[in-house]
């Protein structure tokens, strides 16, 4: 196997180059071209890279190539040689007398070698004393690679025959070393020489629909906006909306929706809904698209508190304290524990920073750090005892920020890393992103980590619910991005073995209106299940983190999943058995 080179202008005289062998002729210092010898009469003849290459014996092949040489033949008897690791010291290599520049080397590891004159005594007769040897650097072994050399160059009617390019490296789909940013074509890859293994508690082996829906229904513009009021409490009661009537669900009987209350028509369509924590498991706050807040106890029916405020457009408990957001970015925190509401309202604590609207907000489990998002794309995490911001997140223009393309409507903290945010916007085009961020101040967290965190995906991300059974993130999705059909989607069909493509010439997200499962922390996909019809607004996670309540307006239905599963009493008690055997 031989490389092309430059044209040669004669044949040369095989006979005469019996005793010629090859020596590789350095670069000088400053020069960006290889030099070769003047007195040769072969071409430069540029080896294979490293690795293995073909050679042929001298004798053997001056006898082949004078017998048949017109004819082209195809040498048969090669011998493949693999090269050495360790350099030689024995061989030496000196600079030359007089030198001409040669064509550039395409890698680095191409060396060009010149034949050396037969009869040692040509370079006695030269008058000019030789220059001074520059120092030599080659990053090749010589040990087997000199020993090769002492053939002579293939004859010109064989260096047409060109080496193919080498293989790529391999890479390995969900290494630790894999690429920080992974998109939603390469994450269909399957890593071959890794087996995947999933928990007996993943989404893969549980996730399926529920046996009940639920008929709820909010106003045609809320529909269209994305408003889904819906929650649900420590006491496994779903609460929703019809129309301005706010119903309930006792999931753990088997009873019929309830009543809770009916609002005021003067008050505007119910837009948010959110139950109490463990402090206040009976407490259910609603807030009104005027700007309305009341607070009921649903075991009572009665309503305990009520005031109002300009623009809410996000909201979520705290303990006692109700996290509203607003329309102009403003950030209300209010202890409900202060019966007064007018000493409660004067007693607010609030921030501003955002300046667009806010579309969530989401505390950590431990209740001391709060994130928010808002139409901008903008996220920042506040510590529960400060009024600005932490400084975390990517570098832009000297300042930490937290930057999405589109409006971020879904937020979630890891219930086993406490400072570990997930986050998804909505872009313009209908795709969505989701992020992950480590929102420790540390330098060390600083750091790049070698695995990714950020996941591209063709559709908008509308909610986020990381498991606490195990480490895996659920993401639900609306209805998508739509592209233009191409020759590249008719190839990909054509590898799939499918033959007719979209009859609208549109192709449409795959995982449209779909619930996705990821795995953490290499986010390869766990589980796809296309779970509606009509764009999800949103999903609601259990208080026992198994199962999820889809809010699809358009469909004017609450569609309920399995998604993960709980962990084998004999794998607990195995477990407890051997941490009590552990000597501490």
């Amino acid at each position: 196997m031989y490389i092309q080179s430059a044209d040669w202008a004669s044949k040369p005289d095989w006979s005469s180059l019996s005793s010629v062998r090859f020596r590789p002729v350095l670069q000088q210092s400053g020069s960006h071209r290889p030099l070769y010898r003047e007195q040769s009469t072969m071409p430069p003849y540029r080896i294979p890279q490293l690795g293995t290459f073909d050679s042929i014996s001298g004798v053997d092949g001056r006898k082949r190539g004078r017998a048949e040489e017109d004819e082209g033949f195809d040498y048969k008897r090669r011998r493949r040689y693999s090269l050495s690791s360790e350099p030689d010291d024995s061989f030496s290599l000196t600079a030359p007398e007089r030198v001409i520049p040669g064509p550039i080397p395409t890698t680095a590891t191409d060396t060009t070698f010149v034949p050396e004159p037969p009869a040692p005594e040509q370079a006695s007769q030269s008058s000019a004393p030789p220059p001074p040897r520059p120092q030599l650097s080659y990053g090749f072994p010589t040990t087997v690679f000199a020993k090769r050399l002492s053939g002579l160059a293939p004859p010109p009617e064989l260096m047409h025959r060109a080496m193919p390019p080498p293989l790529p490296k391999p890479t390995v789909r969900g290494h630790p070393n894999l690429a920080r940013s992974e998109t939603i074509g390469c994450l269909r890859e399957v890593d071959a020489l890794t087996k995947i293994t999933y928990p007996e508690t993943s989404a893969h082996r549980h996730m399926r629909p529920g046996k009940q829906t639920i008929d709820f229904s909010v106003a045609n513009a809320d529909a269209t906006n994305g408003v889904w009021p819906v929650s649900w409490s420590l006491h496994d009661l779903v609460v929703f909306t019809r129309g301005k009537r706010v119903h309930y669900k006792n999931l753990a009987a088997s009873e019929g929706v309830g009543q809770l209350c009916k609002v005021s028509a003067n008050h505007g369509n119910v837009r948010l809904l959110q139950c109490g924590g463990r402090e206040q498991p009976n407490v259910v706050a609603l807030c009104t698209a005027k700007g309305h807040i009341q607070l009921w106890d649903i075991s009572a029916k009665k309503l305990t508190a009520s005031w109002t405020v300009k623009g809410a457009t996000a909201m979520q408990w705290n303990g006692p304290t109700l996290t509203v957001g607003g329309e102009r970015g403003s950030i209300r925190h209010f202890d409900t524990r202060i019966k007064e509401t007018a000493k409660m309202k004067e007693q607010t604590k609030k921030v501003t920073r955002h300046q667009a609207r806010i579309s969530s907000v989401a505390w950590n489990g431990d209740g001391k750090l709060m994130a928010s998002g808002d139409a901008s794309g903008l996220v920042l995490v506040w510590d529960a005892r400060q009024n600005t911001p932490l400084d975390v997140g990517e570098m832009v223009q000297r300042r930490r920020k937290m930057q999405h393309v589109g409006v971020v409507h879904a937020l979630a903290w890891c219930p086993w890393q406490t400072k570990m945010l997930a986050s998804g916007d909505s872009a313009p085009d209908g795709s969505g992103t989701i992020r992950l961020w480590n929102v420790q101040e540390s330098s060390m967290s600083r750091s790049k980590s070698n695995y990714p965190d950020r996941l591209q995906l063709d559709a908008q991300v509308t909610s986020l619910h990381f498991s606490a059974h195990c480490k895996e993130l659920l993401s639900t999705h609306g209805p998508g991005k739509s592209t233009p059909w191409t020759n590249t989607h008719a190839h990909m069909l054509a590898l799939d073995g499918l033959s007719s493509g979209p009859t609208d010439d549109v192709v449409r997200s795959k995982i449209a209106n779909s619930v996705l499962v990821h795995s953490y922390p290499f986010m390869r996909r766990v589980s796809t299940i296309a779970a509606a019809e009509k764009n999800i607004a949103g999903s609601v996670l259990s208080p026992n983190g198994l199962r999820i309540v889809l809010a699809v307006p358009e469909e004017m239905k609450l569609k309920f999943w399995d998604v993960w599963g709980r962990e084998k009493e004999t794998m607990r008690r195995h477990s407890s058995l051997l941490n009590f055997g552990v000597i501490r």
